[in-house]
């Protein structure tokens, strides 16, 4: 009971926070891409049942459900109306506290979920996630669905088929958030068959009702973008033409996600796809995305010792410094004052590393009693960050896996591991860890974003 009203203590806190600083977004733009086509496909669904950038041409070059998500909104607010959405999104991230505080308990108990909760409440990447149009916020939400309801499922009982069934259900509404997740499939429902308790023929069971509550969310959708595209297409068009923005001759080592804005010559990525006399007039998106995939296929294997490099780049990227809010405002999209910045931009480095740095200790130190739940969530972990490591990373798009960091670092925290309890495997795996993230941030304020900083300083005090 005192949990539970910590907790509410903790949302209170929390709601007044998102409440104040929505007050100041009331004049905020849309300053990203992705917003902006995430809100024209919004307005082309609310006006026309389309989902779609142009009248009469749907598409599938984007995930469905964040522009059904503010395709929704716009039909209670009002088309357009940004603050609607931002409070709903506050919405989306006081429901994501309450999950996390049900998942920490459930992997730890009530005061690591609280802690967690608080984490996740106050870190200030999140709290920026709620007045931005993006993903991040309804994608980590059904992740983290997707993770108690895996946890529920391993403690076993008379609802372990429910519980299965919200497992496939969520994970399927988080590949239709960001499609990176579409094929954890491959992964989750083996995964499930061989943990949870009870004869062989149980195990099969759940696992395929893993896998069916997943298919019931994701093969409409992807039925449809396959009649649409000629070809199979899962979730989107982007994955094939990621893959070959980060896998080709000229992909920079710096930014690599960058290469689509870096080139206009014939350095492009999408140059060098079709073969002589080929007609990209008649091609679908998909046809186009499978061409690409093909041709980062061929490009990986034939230079093998460079796709390991740029691998390892990318893998420093994902785990890099977070530097989003300052690149906004150095690139004049933002424009709060001066103190705000500074305190800002100093309370995402340090918040980033203590997470990440207790999360390495938690995660070495105090694992959960049930190991089955610990080897789940690195599975999670080292599934995003390697599908990113193949592709190309950002540090954004590792926002979804802080609550699971953070969940790790409650519990080094609370529990706080002695140094001598800890076999000396964990030890070493541990400050390898820890050596390699330092390692990771030295290289990057020293080489990759020193000229930034320089920027960004410029940008506060010209």
């Amino acid at each position: 009971m005192r949990s539970v009203r910590s907790l509410l203590i903790l949302l209170f806190i929390a709601l007044a926070l998102r409440l104040g600083l929505l007050v100041f977004t009331q004049t905020t733009p849309l300053v990203v891409s992705d917003e902006r086509d995430y809100v024209a496909l919004a307005e082309s669904i609310l006006d026309r049942g389309e989902f779609a950038f142009e009248p009469g041409r749907p598409t599938s070059m984007r995930p469905p459900l964040y522009p059904a998500f503010l395709a929704g909104v716009f039909a209670v607010a009002g088309a357009g109306n940004l603050q609607a959405v931002r409070l709903a999104q506050v919405a989306v991230s006081l429901a994501l506290i309450v999950v996390v505080y049900r998942l920490g308990t459930r992997m730890y108990d009530g005061r690591i979920g609280l802690v967690a909760a608080g984490v996740v409440g106050f870190y200030p990447s999140l709290l920026l996630a709620n007045y931005l149009l993006l993903t991040e916020l309804l994608f980590t939400l059904f992740v983290l669905l997707g993770c108690l309801a895996l946890v529920r499922l391993l403690d076993g009982g008379s609802k372990a088929a429910l519980w299965a069934t919200v497992t496939g259900l969520s994970v399927g509404l988080a590949a239709l958030t960001r499609s990176v997740l579409w094929p954890f499939p491959l992964v989750l429902v083996p995964f499930a068959g061989l943990v949870v308790g009870g004869s062989a023929r149980r195990r099969i069971g759940l696992a395929a009702v893993v896998l069916a509550g997943y298919a019931v969310v994701v093969v409409p959708w992807a039925a449809r973008n396959t009649r649409l595209q000629g070809v199979v297409t899962i979730v989107d068009t982007m994955g094939g033409m990621n893959l070959r923005v980060g896998n080709y001759e000229h992909t920079p080592d710096d930014r690599m996600w960058s290469a689509p804005f870096s080139y206009n010559d014939e350095r492009l990525w999408s140059l060098g796809i079709g073969r002589r006399g080929d007609d990209w007039r008649h091609w679908t998106d998909g046809e186009k995305e499978k061409r690409a995939q093909r041709k980062a296929l061929e490009y990986m294997v034939a230079h093998p010792g460079t796709t390991l490099r740029r691998s390892a780049i990318r893998f420093a990227d994902f785990w890099g410094l977070e530097r989003e809010f300052v690149a906004l405002v150095r690139d004049g999209k933002y424009h709060p004052p001066g103190w705000f910045v500074a305190i800002g931009a100093l309370a995402i480095t340090v918040s980033f590393v203590a997470v990440a740095l207790l999360a390495i200790a938690g995660i070495f130190g105090a694992p959960p009693h049930d190991l089955r739940v610990h080897a789940f969530s690195l599975l999670l972990i080292l599934f995003v960050c390697g599908v990113h490591s193949l592709v190309f990373a950002h540090s954004r798009y590792r926002l979804p896996l802080t609550p699971l960091l953070a969940i790790y670092a409650s519990a080094a925290l609370v529990i706080r591991p002695s140094w001598a309890s800890i076999a000396w495997p964990a030890r070493l795996a541990s400050t390898s860890a820890c050596v390699l993230l330092v390692a990771i941030w030295v290289r990057q304020l020293a080489l990759s974003d020193a000229n930034r900083i320089q920027g960004f300083l410029k940008a506060l005090w010209p």
